[in-house]
């Protein structure tokens, strides 16, 4: 058999094996009558025939799969209210039978094939929420801009001032609408995601028991002083925005467990962030390594410095920071005895990003760490509780003896890391369960050492030099 037929009889049986599993959720939603079916990220050919007997369905989700087309009989569901079909690239064009569903209030054509919005769409009158994120759509005519119960209309990067104009009248409205359902029944956690706010209304200011507030996906430059009023905020996600700064009162939340800060403009955070006694997870991803590369785009500026006061968040538990141009961790950063992860990514140089105070980070359970320079930090010999570390996509060459002492390891991940031999003490972790030694150039054979590792389960060395055998 050649590889290319090969490689056919894989991609046939995939595609039976979805088609196997789809079958099976369409026939569990018809004999227990469920409303809703989801049958996305499955790698299906046609769309289920079977579907269409289950009439009474509400929702219907076929996201992520390799349909290339919706059969007529859709128009038969009339009972749908929400139909997702966002990630189908091959779906190309719309049946008019969909003007049969009378009833339909949200449809997803997020990142489809689709290159032209049907002109029958504006007679869809349920419609609420209507999602055209597609690439290349230019035209979105005024009549479905103005469909007469639209709430939401998602778009892409569109160059239509009235149909970006009209998304944001929107978004606002809806802002405004879920601020004050919160106002009446008192709900503690307040969903204002992707909605293009330039700045938050000063009405929010009013929902003082919240605990969690979700503003990602937004375009706010800036925080209002009052943000910090919210004295119960527990969960705060600023992700994906445009903010330069946090205001001082950031550090009034004294009840913040967890705040997400990535992929906005930020260089560094003010010192009262050091006052958030309770934070327990700090996240900051940076948007990509092409950003990264050419700092002149449009993002702006990058993380470039943690204050001295960060040091006094003694309850944080997850440090995680990717992708920023962090140039090295204040001294004070060995003061956060209560870390247990800490996850950092971005070419590290080791002699000058961690400071002396590191081994001091005795609760420390889990590293992931990017490191440009080769050297496997020292601090880490120190930490003799550690029980997973990763320092894969590292150009290391060799491992220094001091990991000798890390006993109490369970995952050790050493993907791409350049190392030409395993060492002879790994195989004094005991209690190592998990190793990934793949995509190096390992010239001997390590098997000796893996028979050595009792409670091993799993072992990765794919892309190696030798042929290693079955344990």
């Amino acid at each position: 058999m050649t590889k290319k037929e090969s490689s056919n009889r894989e991609i046939i049986a995939e595609q039976e094996a979805a088609l196997l599993e789809a079958l099976e959720k369409i026939e569990k939603c018809r004999t227990s009558h469920s409303k809703k079916l989801k049958i996305g990220d499955l790698d299906l050919i046609v769309f289920p025939e079977e579907i269409r007997q289950l009439s009474w369905l509400t929702n219907l989700s076929v996201e992520s799969s390799g349909i290339s087309s919706l059969p007529d009989w859709i128009g038969e569901l009339v009972n749908l209210r929400v139909l997702d079909l966002h990630w189908n690239r091959k779906i190309s064009k719309l049946p008019s039978s969909l003007l049969n569903l009378k009833y339909l209030r949200k449809l997803n054509l997020g990142y489809t094939g689709i290159k032209k919005i049907p002109s029958f769409i504006r007679k869809m009158f349920s419609l609420e929420i209507l999602d055209i994120r597609i690439d290349g759509i230019k035209d979105i005519p005024q009549s479905i801009q103005d469909l007469p119960r639209l709430k939401r209309l998602v778009l892409s990067d569109c160059d239509q001032p009235s149909a970006v104009a009209r998304q944001r009248e929107l978004d606002v409205k809806e802002c405004f609408r879920r601020i004050e359902r919160y106002k009446k029944r008192r709900y503690k956690k307040l969903d204002l995601s992707s909605l293009h706010l330039r700045e938050l209304p000063d009405e929010l200011s009013e929902l003082c028991w919240i605990t969690e507030l979700n503003l990602s996906g937004n375009d706010l430059e800036k925080l209002p002083e009052w943000i910090g009023s919210l004295e119960d905020l527990s969960v705060l996600n600023l992700e994906e925005n445009k903010l330069t700064s946090l205001p001082e009162s950031i550090g009034d939340l004294k009840n913040l467990r967890k705040i997400n800060l990535g992929c906005n403009r930020l260089q560094t955070l003010p010192e009262t962030f050091g006052n958030l006694i309770s934070l327990e997870i700090f996240e900051l991803d940076e948007i990509s390594e092409h950003h990264l590369i050419n700092k002149t785009s449009e993002q702006g500026t990058w993380f470039t410095h943690l204050p001295e006061s960060f040091g006094n968040l003694s309850s944080l538990e997850y440090f995680h920071m990717w992708n920023s141009l962090l140039t090295g961790l204040p001294e004070s950063f060995g003061n956060l005895t209560s870390l247990k992860t800490l996850s950092l990514q971005r070419d590290i140089h080791t002699d000058f990003y961690f400071p002396p105070t590191m081994k001091n980070l005795k609760s420390l359970r889990d590293i992931m760490i990017n490191v440009s320079d080769g050297v496997v930090p020292d601090f880490i010999g120190e930490l003799k509780d550690l029980t997973s570390l990763d320092i894969s996509h590292n150009q290391l060459r060799t491992l220094p003896d001091f990991m000798e002492n890390l006993t109490k390891l369970r995952n050790l991940n050493l993907h791409s890391t350049w190392i030409k031999e395993l060492p002879e003490w790994i195989a004094n972790l005991k209690d190592l369960e998990d190793l990934d030694i793949s995509f190096n150039d390992i010239a001997s054979n390590p098997e000796e050492i893996i028979k050595k590792l009792p409670k091993l389960n799993y072992f990765s060395d794919g892309y190696n030099t030798y042929n290693s055998t079955e344990r």
